[in-house]
């Protein structure tokens, strides 16, 4: 193995351990009561190694966001099965971890974690529209973004505060019965 790749390997181990470390803590405490030092300690790193990688705890929740995002929001696609299926999987990840996303999202001290949760969330769907080129101008892509992942982020934070029911695939299903309409201009961009 080169040197680079070995190296790769370290930094996304790294990176990795230190989101697990702030989402195991986010089951503990609030966003605003975690320090980079509680994020190193549980994450078994250096200071100056958290550091090395981000400037805050802040950014190190921005990289875990984005980092999810690219993996639940694929191209986007105008056939409303497959984006209900991409629906489904958001729907199912905040189920298999909904301990730590139901204190995440609905304790008010996590207003700002949430708010950049959501905003995000917003930036990444409008990078898989526009990386499909959708007939629309950006504002109007931009519009539609902040009104599907809005609705998105209260029917989420609705059904996390009812103990994640009814089940993930209905909960999509309902979700793009809402949406669906608003949607149909985009050409292939949820896969």
């Amino acid at each position: 193995m080169q040197a680079s790749q070995s190296k790769d390997i370290r930094i996304q181990r790294t990176r990795k351990f230190l989101i697990q470390a702030l989402t195991d803590l986010l089951v503990e405490k609030t966003f605003d009561e975690i320090r980079v030092k509680d994020i190193c300690q549980r994450a078994g790193v250096h200071r100056s190694t958290f550091y090395d990688h981000f400037e805050d705890k802040l950014h190190l929740l921005t990289y875990g966001i984005q980092d999810l995002m690219d993996i639940l929001i694929s191209p986007a696609t105008d056939n409303m099965a497959k984006m209900q299926h991409a629906i489904y999987r958001v729907f199912k990840f905040f189920k298999l971890n909904q301990q730590e996303y139901t204190l995440l999202f609905l304790d008010p001290r996590n207003a700002a974690a949430k708010q950049l949760f959501q905003r995000e969330f917003c930036r990444a769907l409008k990078r898989a529209i526009k990386a499909r080129g959708p007939q629309a101008t950006p504002e109007e892509v931009e519009r539609h973004c902040l009104f599907f992942t809005g609705g998105l982020f209260a029917v989420l934070i609705w059904w996390l505060d009812h103990d994640a029911q009814p089940p993930a695939r209905q909960m999509a299903g309902q979700f793009m019965t809402m949406v669906w309409p608003g949607f149909q201009f985009w050409p292939d961009a949820w896969g």
